[in-house]
C-alpha cells in the first residue's frame, strides 16, 4: 500500500481565478492512500472509536492517521481497472445502534445492498447482512427522505421496477423495510438506469423523489403510496440528483452531470418548466457527486469529477486526465453563477465519493475511491 502525499500541481493552481485582495485561496493537500483498485465507492467514519476519521472502500478500511489497512471481508479484494467491482458505493452508518460505526456496501448494479457490522475492539471480519436483494440504477444515496433526520437507502428495485426507499427493520439484522414510491415499470429502473436523487422541488417543505424523466412529489403522509408523478426533462443519464434555489428566485432548481459523456448542467425550475443551463462540458464521465458548501460563503457548490474508465476507455473521453473539480456558486444579476475549480488531474471519482471534514479543521475534505486507488484530499487555506 502506498501512501504519497503531494499538493495539487502548479498548472492546476494557475486554472483558478485570481482572488481579491484578502479572500482565502481554497486548495487541497493530495494524499494517495492506495494504488489498488478496490472500489469504486468509499465512506467515512471513525471505525476505531479513537476520534479521527478513517475510510472505507469495499473489503477493507484504514486507519487514520497512517492509512494502515484493515479487512471487513475475508481477504482484500482487488480488481483490474479495466473491468468493475463489487463495490459501487459505500455509507457509514451505525446500524446496529451499538455504538460501532458499520459500513454499508452498494455491490455491483442488480445485485444486492450490504452491511457490514463492526466488530468492535476484535481484530476479525465484519458479518454481512443483506439490506436489499435487488439495487437497480447506478446513482444509488443515502438521504433522509422521512424528514426524521436519519438517511434511508434511496434506490430503484425489482421485482416490479419501483422507485423507493429502504429503512432499517426493528431487528437491524433484518433486511430492511422498503417504501415503494412509484408504481411499477417507473423511468429510472433498469438495473443499469443512471440518475436518481431528492429534493424538495416545490417548496412544501416535504422531501421528493427524481430521476432524469421526472419527480416523484411526497405526500404529507409518506406511507400513502404511489405518490404523485411529474413528468420533466432532467436530460440524459446521469449522476445524483440535488435540489436547491441556485439563481435566488423562489423556486427550487436541479442540478446533476453527465455519467458516461461530456456535461455539467443545472434545470432552472420556470412557469413554462425546467430550463436547461450548461455549467461545464471540458472533461466527460461526471459519475458521481455532491451538492455542498464548499468555501463557506452560505451557497452550496457542485462537487464532481472524472470517473477513470469508466467503461474501459470506450467512453467519450474515456482516456484523458481524471480530474476533481467544484463549481463554486454565486449570484450575479439574479442568475446563477458557477466557476470551476479544477484541483486535481491525476485521480478522479468513483461511481461514489465522500465529502466530509476529516481533520475537524471546520473545512470540507474529499475522499475518492476508483480504479486508481483511494485518495484523501485535505481542503487547505492560504491567504
Amino acid at each position: 500500500m502506498l501512501c504519497r502525499c503531494l499538493t495539487a500541481g502548479s498548472l492546476l493552481l494557475l486554472a483558478l481565478p485570481l482572488l481579491a485582495h484578502g479572500e482565502e485561496e481554497l486548495k487541497f493537500k493530495k494524499t494517495q492512500i492506495e494504488t489498488k483498485f478496490r472500489s469504486e465507492g468509499c465512506a467515512v467514519g471513525d471505525f476505531n472509536r479513537d476520534g479521527l476519521m478513517d475510510v472505507s472502500a469495499g473489503s477493507v478500511w484504514y486507519e487514520s492517521p497512517d492509512w494502515k489497512m484493515h479487512l471487513i471481508r475475508v481477504k482484500a479484494d482487488e480488481y483490474d481497472p479495466k473491468g468493475y467491482s463489487d463495490s459501487f458505493c459505500n455509507f457509514a452508518q451505525d446500524v446496529n445502534h451499538d455504538g460501532w460505526t458499520d459500513v454499508l456496501v452498494v455491490d455491483f448494479p442488480g445485485k444486492q445492498t450490504w452491511w457490514f457490522e463492526n466488530p468492535g475492539k476484535e481484530e476479525k471480519t465484519w458479518v454481512r447482512h443483506e439490506m436489499v436483494p435487488v439495487t437497480n440504477n447506478e446513482s444509488p444515496d443515502m438521504r433522509d427522505i422521512t424528514g426524521d433526520g436519519i438517511k434511508e437507502l434511496l434506490f430503484a428495485f425489482d421485482p416490479g421496477k419501483k422507485v423507493g426507499y429502504a429503512a432499517p427493520a426493528e431487528d437491524p439484522s433484518a433486511p430492511w423495510i422498503i417504501t415503494a414510491v412509484s408504481e411499477e415499470n417507473a423511468p429510472g429502473t433498469d438495473r443499469y438506469s443512471h440518475g436518481i436523487g431528492a429534493g424538495d422541488v416545490n417548496n412544501d417543505g416535504r422531501t421528493d423523489i427524481l430521476v432524469t424523466a421526472g419527480w416523484w412529489e411526497a405526500p404529507e403522509d409518506r406511507s400513502q403510496t404511489p405518490w404523485k408523478f411529474h413528468p420533466a426533462n432532467f436530460g440524459e443519464k446521469c449522476a445524483h440528483m440535488y435540489v436547491y434555489d441556485f439563481d435566488g428566485d423562489g423556486d427550487n432548481d436541479v442540478i446533476s452531470s453527465s455519467a458516461h459523456d461530456f456535461g455539467v448542467w443545472w434545470y432552472e425550475q420556470t412557469p413554462e418548466g425546467f430550463q436547461r443551463h450548461i455549467i461545464d462540458k471540458t472533461f466527460s464521465q461526471t459519475h458521481s457527486s455532491h451538492l455542498v458548501d464548499m468555501n463557506g460563503d452560505g451557497l452550496p457548490d457542485y462537487v464532481t469529477g472524472k470517473r477513470h474508465w469508466a467503461h474501459g476507455g470506450r467512453d467519450p473521453g474515456g482516456n484523458e486526465a481524471a480530474v476533481m473539480c467544484w463549481y463554486e456558486l454565486s449570484r450575479k444579476d439574479g442568475k446563477a453563477v458557477w466557476t470551476p475549480h479544477v484541483f486535481d488531474d491525476n485521480s478522479g471519482v468513483g461511481t461514489q465519493f465522500e465529502v466530509a471534514d476529516m481533520n475537524g479543521d471546520g473545512l470540507l475534505d474529499v475522499v475518492t475511491s476508483n480504479k486508481q486507488g483511494v485518495f484523501v484530499f485535505e481542503q487547505v487555506r492560504e491567504k
